[in-house]
């Protein structure tokens, strides 16, 4: 049996990928979330915005697990590894907010129901973050007619992204519609509705209580195995080995999740398979979407191609002449794709 601890979407698209690949071992997922495994994008955007409804962020409806032979088993947790009696066990228990007193965290499916239902009758609303979550909910909330103030603790928003031309555009964006954004601020002015997207912290208690190798998060390799035979970790809480750029990363996004369980599931399944991809993200504000591809670590300088503002800009990240990373708003499919195998090259030249 395969044990998952852990019901986001790691963990569906582990059985996903197993599954197709052929696995026929009965599958367990202990979920402490209410809900089936579902996507996260909705949840700051759509979802948040009344545009739709829980059902439409499932993975797969819930009686999807048990036609593909899986006890999915809702609102339960997991006290140790040693309760998991499984012969292969996979964690993937994501991370949980980093919490601000007085103000809401937003993690959940019920957290972004919630908030829809309070922005129905606000005036006003601050969130704290300049982040994906921070920027994503300040968007919808205006969307929504909340006049909103944004406090951000870095002097631009997605900072760490380390996109200035990007940022700018979108101080721009945001001021042009009506948000109060405050960048290097701390202070956090009374409101309607206070929010934090201040970032989140890693589940690695089973780690750490089972002996298993925790840095930022818990350590595998490429093929997502732990020093302990036979678990595994996927996920927001996995410190994995990239083959690409040949160091440890953890990533904390959707297709990061997606990729780390449709792989695992695959070689679980009997598959020769391992992390092999240029990591790739994406963000969408008031209707405008940017994707990130790549890594930034050791640049030494930047091109910019387009304008950020008219939505048709990719800004290049390099060493030397080798690409790292790419932010791309308004490209095609063909041209994203280029990219990523100029990262790939790029990053192999500096081996």
């Amino acid at each position: 049996m395969i044990g998952i601890v852990g019901g986001g979407l790691a963990a569906a698209k582990l059985v996903e990928g197993y599954r197709e690949a052929g696995g026929g071992e009965p599958i367990t997922i202990w979920s402490g979330d209410p809900h089936g495994p579902y996507h996260r994008p909705p949840l700051s955007k759509r979802l948040l915005r009344g545009e739709a409804e829980p059902p439409d962020a499932l993975a797969h409806p819930v009686e999807w697990y048990a036609d593909n032979d899986v006890d999915l088993r809702l609102g339960e947790t997991v006290a140790s590894l040693d309760d998991v009696r499984a012969d292969t066990i996979v964690l993937a228990t994501g991370a949980r907010p980093r919490e601000l007193p007085g103000a809401s965290s937003f993690r959940t499916l019920d957290d972004s129901l919630a908030l829809r239902e309070r922005a129905r009758g606000a005036e006003t609303a601050v969130v704290v973050g300049g982040g994906f979550i921070g920027c994503e909910i300040t968007a919808s909330l205006t969307q929504l007619g909340v006049k909103v103030t944004q406090i951000v603790r870095e002097p631009m928003v997605f900072a760490g992204l380390q996109a200035p031309p990007l940022s700018e555009s979108l101080h721009a964006e945001y001021r042009d519609r009506g948000v109060d954004l405050r960048l290097d601020a701390t202070d956090v002015p009374d409101a309607d509705l206070k929010v934090a997207g201040i970032g989140v912290v890693p589940n690695v208690e089973l780690g750490l209580a089972a002996g298993l190798e925790v840095r930022s998060g818990i350590v595998v390799d490429e093929r997502f195995a732990t020093a302990r035979p036979g678990v595994y970790a996927i996920g927001d809480v996995a410190e994995f080995y990239d083959p690409v750029f040949r160091r440890f990363r953890r990533i904390e996004h959707w297709s990061n999740a997606a990729y780390h369980g449709t792989t695992l599931g695959r070689i679980l399944a009997g598959a020769d398979e391992r992390y092999d991809i240029v990591s790739a993200f994406f963000s969408e504000e008031f209707g405008r979407s940017f994707r990130y591809f790549g890594d930034p670590t050791g640049h030494d300088r930047t091109v910019l191609d387009g304008d950020f503002g008219e939505e048709d800009a990719v800004f290049r990240l390099l060493r030397g002449e080798a690409l790292l990373c790419a932010v791309a708003m308004g490209q095609s499919e063909e041209t994203e794709a280029a990219l990523k195998e100029e990262i790939r090259a790029g990053a192999a030249s500096l081996a």
